[in-house]
């Protein structure tokens, strides 16, 4: 995972500091604050209102980049 595409984020209510990112398992701290990947997890709890975006950076999940398949002799 790139550690560039992570972001702030902040639990907007008490109940909210329990959750954990998935699949990373990454808590809140004490503070209800943390660093998550700015994947479609993250951004589906924002939009829930679960959490909020402190970095203000990323609007949207990062897309996973992929190298494309190595050519064959038929093309």
């Amino acid at each position: 995972m790139n550690t560039d595409m992570f972001v702030a984020v902040e639990a907007t209510e008490e109940r909210y500091r329990a959750l954990t990112h998935q699949p990373t398992g990454i808590p809140f701290d004490e503070s209800g604050r943390s660093r998550w990947p700015a994947d479609a997890f993250t951004f589906r709890l924002r939009n829930e209102g679960s959490i909020r975006i402190l970095d203000g950076a990323a609007d949207k999940p990062a897309v996973a980049t992929t190298s494309p398949a190595p050519k064959t002799k038929e093309g």
